[in-house]
């Protein structure tokens, strides 16, 4: 009976089906082309400009407005720029995307053919300063003969071959060395010879951490002292230089000595280079364009599908500002700066993925602080990975500032330092599964807020992170869930955290936050408070950040809709403002615990005892007893029927099966998550077209029937 309702609703489809407005772009078109599939246009922007002239004249019809792109390489010399006056509406979206089954790829630099190179030989005036190992290995080409002249900021271009990033030629190879010594804040002492042979490298760049565990920064090399072993920056780095830290020196063609290193002679033009592989059909890209891709300013129901977007010296996607704006089933990948920056309200980017970025994968924000209006702009399920590769710390997966941003159902692995980090009030980071962050930093943790009394409104639900632990050693090691520098407000409810070297859930002196609900399992500690606002806090020593009174004093935290909405915050100074600076507030209840190393650490920084003091710690905590997973060595932590959580008086189910990247549905046509009634428009669609009823084909069989839709009807309200 249900299978006879759908067929009928997709009859009725089928007889009302609207035929949607479609231009089509091709790498082989040409602009003076009406735009047809038979005769498409030569360039996006010829697309973007009859769309303009179309809403100019006669309005937008309904209806998606599609302008499908077709299979190829489209290299950029400058963003494609979409404004306020390229817009759709709610009823006539207008979307750019890949034509169905199909790879469409919009690059931000040039390929280089590799009849271009030739080879590095004993006649030449670098032969010398060439690795023993890199001679008759290396390769050489000379980009301003062909018309490559602008390489944008030092250390900004970059080479991919055959799809993969090729590493600056960088000492050592891999991992770090130490500073010996620090004879001030930009001169440190050496131990190996190996700088020695770099006295001819006139661009030496140095990436270290140089203080602390948690701070990188890259520094040019101003001079290397051979008989006194030292090395002298151009600048300081932001906390100086001390003795003991690990640091590596990159852009030095005398350090070409490993397969896929490379260096580019910026005053002279020539990129030398040792291929990984033979290079006879190979695909070697360089990316050039300091522009973000693809840019949207002010826009609203533009929609950018299952483009692949790659190769460029800035950031990937920016949409800046506008409303309802959609970056979906995209591939964001080999770009040296961010992947995205999101801005406005209700734009986001779903079901894509995001790799080999310079920094960070996706920056979201918007709404309003002062008034509590969320923008409720979002990250969902995406696979975020090997970000942070030039930035190695502060550039996280996900970052989050302003007022309700939604961060769902990710998967983020594969970076130095931190998943996610957020700032602002009313974001909700949820159903996201996090491991192998932090791989290479101190004092860090997987999801991170600190230093504001007003973060309140937050929500970590139901997350799960597991296997963090870093190489670096360090005193304060790598956690979980890091609440650091007094961050106060914020429910960490239903997480599921696993095999963390720190601490799984790591207060640093923060009120009001509520622990509750999670199940927490081989971690170095559980929980870790201790009272560090009563030393930091408005500490003459320290920067106006810690004036963390005057921080919320801002927002008029006293007043509606502060007041209203946050009432604890706005009486925190109702016994005075020194106590104010205690842990005070927080809650603990409900959590089980197996296998820890400690369940409650009691730091010392600032006081001791500031969970007997400020802390309510309910009788409803189980510290050590077999949480009873489903299946741990298959990672399915979810908690078996009769596991002892389910004794602790309201303790909730924690949805473990929906948490993390959501594997799509075949079914679900328009790629929402959902299987309904929009799935039936777009097979309606299908079925009334030719090529791209391919993308309805969903048993395969190289027809579009009634059995395809049999399948779509057995998938009938599918969510997950």
């Amino acid at each position: 009976m249900g299978r006879t309702i759908i067929i009928f609703i997709f009859l009725s489809c089928f007889g009302a089906a609207v035929f949607a407005t479609e231009f089509y772009v091709a790498s082989n078109g040409n602009d003076t082309n009406p735009g047809t599939r038979e005769r498409p246009f030569g360039s996006l922007e010829k697309a973007r400009d009859v769309i303009r002239q179309l809403k100019e004249q006669e309005g937008l019809p309904p209806g998606d407005v599609t302008i499908y792109i077709r299979a190829g390489k489209y290299f950029r010399q400058k963003s494609f720029e979409l404004t306020s006056e390229d817009s759709g509406s709610e009823d006539s979206p207008v979307v750019y995307r890949s034509y169905p089954n199909e790879d469409v790829r919009i690059i931000g630099g040039r390929q280089i053919e590799p009849s271009w190179f030739s080879a590095v030989t004993a006649s030449s005036p670098v032969w010398n300063r060439l690795d023993a190992s890199a001679r008759g290995q290396c390769l050489k080409i000379d980009l301003q003969q062909h018309g490559i002249s602008d390489y944008s900021e030092p250390l900004a271009v970059e080479l991919s071959f055959d799809g993969k990033i090729m590493q600056v030629a960088r000492w050592p190879n891999e991992g770090f060395v130490q500073t010996v010594s620090a004879k001030d804040d930009i001169t440190f002492g050496y131990e190996d010879p190996r700088p020695e042979r770099w006295q001819e490298a006139e661009d030496a760049w140095a990436m270290g951490y140089w203080r602390w565990g948690w701070a990188s920064e890259i520094r040019k090399i101003a001079r290397i002292d051979t008989a006194k072993k030292e090395i002298t920056l151009t600048e300081k780095p932001g906390y100086g230089i001390i003795a003991g830290t690990p640091y590596y020196v990159l852009n030095l063609l005398e350090e070409i000595d490993s397969p896929g290193e490379w260096y580019l002679d910026r005053e002279g033009g020539i990129l030398y280079f040792w291929p990984p592989a033979g290079i006879s059909g190979s695909e070697i890209l360089v990316s050039l364009l300091a522009e973000p891709i693809i840019r949207l300013d002010e826009t609203s129901h533009i929609g950018l599908q299952e483009l692949r977007i790659e190769m460029g010296c800035g950031d990937g996607i920016d949409i800046n500002d506008g409303t309802d704006n959609l970056i979906r089933n995209c591939i964001i990948r080999n770009i040296r700066a961010a992947g995205a920056r999101i801005s406005g309200e209700r734009n986001g980017i779903e079901n894509s993925v995001i790799n080999s970025v310079g920094t960070a994968g996706v920056l979201a924000w918007g709404g309003n602080r002062y008034q509590l209006i969320s923008c409720e702009n979002f990250i969902r399920n995406c696979h975020i990975y090997d970000f942070s590769r030039w930035q190695r710390t502060y550039a996280p997966a996900i970052r989050l500032n302003g007022v309700g941003c939604i961060v769902t159902n990710n998967l983020v692995h594969d970076a130095p330092h931190s998943a996610i980090l957020f700032d602002g009030n009313e974001h909700l980071i949820e159903l996201n599964e996090i491991h192998n962050v932090c791989y290479e930093v101190d004092d860090a943790g997987a999801i991170y807020a600190g230093r504001d009394w007003g973060l309140r409104g937050n929500i970590i639900r139901y997350n799960f992170v597991h296997d963090i632990k870093s190489s670096l050693s360090g005193e304060n090691s790598v956690h979980a869930i890091y609440l650091d520098d007094c961050a106060s407000g914020i429910l960490v409810f239903g997480n599921v955290l696993y095999k963390i070297s720190g601490r799984a859930i790591m207060c640093g002196g923060g009120r009001d936050n509520t622990i509750e609900n999670n199940v927490i399992a081989k971690c170095g500690s559980a929980h870790y408070t201790d009272r560090r606002g009563k030393v930091w806090i408005d500490a003459p020593y320290l920067d106006e950040s810690w004036h963390l009174l005057e921080n919320i004093e801002r927002y008029h935290y006293k007043e509606p809709p502060w007041s209203e909405k946050y009432p604890r915050l706005a009486r925190i100074l109702d016994n005075g403002l020194e106590q104010a600076k205690e842990p005070e507030g927080c809650v603990i209840i409900r959590n089980i615990g197996w296998q820890n190393n400690v369940w409650l650490e009691d730091g010392c920084l600032g006081a001791c005892e500031g969970f007997k003091l400020f802390y309510r710690i309910s009788d409803d905590n189980i510290e050590k007893e077999d949480p009873l997973f489903v299946d741990e060595g298959n990672m399915d932590l979810a908690l078996r029927a009769d596991s002892p959580a389910y004794t602790l008086s309201g303790f909730e189910r924690i949805p473990f099966e929906k948490i993390g990247f959501i594997k799509p549905n075949i079914a679900d046509l328009n790629n929402d998550l959902t299987v309904d009634m929009r799935d039936i428009s777009v097979f309606s669609d299908m079925w009334l077209a030719e090529e791209r009823a391919l993308m309805a084909d969903m048993n395969v069989d190289s027809l579009v029937n009634f059995l395809d839709f049999t399948f779509l009807a057995e998938n009938w309200l599918w969510r997950r």
